[in-house]
């Protein structure tokens, strides 16, 4: 039987609908262009800060700093000599191996300590193999993630599931193919979760890409040339909208957008750094390799600069 609902629970529900509607279309604001014209904010970005940690994976022993390696068992994730170095005696190969059109893929996770921090850079190279080639979907690039507690694996493993601001965020920059209209390994993004993402239109939340608005200045990484990635979150007041990401390019700045409210609760820092290579459709091997990771509470930048 039908039971007619009260106007006023009707229209509770309608502007309940509208209100989370909102709330997942809270776009943050790109202002890379302004930000690049303004000395003060870009001093402000590249203050310097504390070195956190520090990887150039020359030994066997490097292995030890991560709380997980997928792929150590049988050689997608491997410590490879110098003739794969950036600099120094080696550097971290990464490899999603052929799984006849299954997802694989191999990763290092570090762990900053449960009382985490609120503004995290992470920097390090990255060299793409020459034949890479992901075909569509891939996440493989260095990632920030936010974290409630000390599980170390919390928010792991939710993709296409919003977070509720008291629990987790991530961000990473990995390159997007637009479906093959992009020159593999596609231009370069964030793929991002947080509170208030977009929601897709199969009614899931799938991370929502940040990138330059300008798609001239899109950069798609050159394979088989190192480049220098540096990606910095900063946490938004518990109760604002006033959250940062940032990335910068061998030193340049490549994307800025402000106005992200990551979290809602303060619990909730930056606790996690990734760095992976993982294809949704593996029909053929895709390396690639890293070296010379730092992460720091303020601007590192390249090598060259240091």
């Amino acid at each position: 039987m039908h039971v007619a609902r009260p106007a006023s629970l009707v229209l509770f529900a309608a502007l309940l609908a509208a209100a989370n509607v909102a709330q997942e279309t809270v776009a943050p604001e790109v202002v890379t262009a302004q930000t690049r014209a303004d000395d003060a904010e870009m001093a402000r970005l590249k203050a310097p800060g504390k070195v956190l940690f520090t990887d150039g994976f020359d030994a066997q022993e490097s292995f030890r700093n991560y709380f997980e390696v997928q792929g150590r068992d049988d050689g997608r994730a491997r410590i490879v000599g110098e003739d794969h170095a950036h600099s120094g005696k080696g550097a971290l190969q990464l490899t999603a191996t052929d799984n006849d059109g299954g997802s694989r893929g191999a990763a290092a996770m570090l762990w900053l300590g449960e009382q985490g921090h609120d503004v995290v850079h992470l920097r390090y190279y990255i060299r793409y193999a020459d034949d890479y080639d992901q075909g569509n979907l891939h996440h493989t690039g260095g990632s920030l993630s936010g974290v409630a507690g000390g599980n170390k694996w919390f928010g792991m493993g939710t993709a296409g599931k919003r977070p509720n601001g008291d629990d987790h965020f991530s961000t990473r920059v990995e390159g997007w193919r637009d479906w093959q209209r992009v020159a593999a390994p596609g231009f370069l993004h964030c793929y991002t979760y947080w509170m208030e993402m977009r929601r897709d239109r199969d009614g899931n939340f799938w991370g929502n890409m940040l990138a330059p608005k300008d798609e001239a200045k899109r950069v798609v990484p050159k394979r088989g040339e190192w480049q220098c990635v540096e990606l910095r979150v900063q946490n938004n007041r518990v109760g604002e909208r006033d959250g940062e990401l940032a990335v910068w390019l061998d030193g340049e700045l490549y994307l800025h957008c402000k106005g992200i409210r990551w979290r809602k609760h303060d619990a909730v820092r930056i606790k996690r750094v990734g760095l992976l290579c993982y294809v949704h459709e593996a029909r053929r091997d895709n390396t690639v390799w890293y070296d010379d990771v730092v992460v720091s509470t303020g601007y590192i930048g390249p090598l060259e600069s240091r």
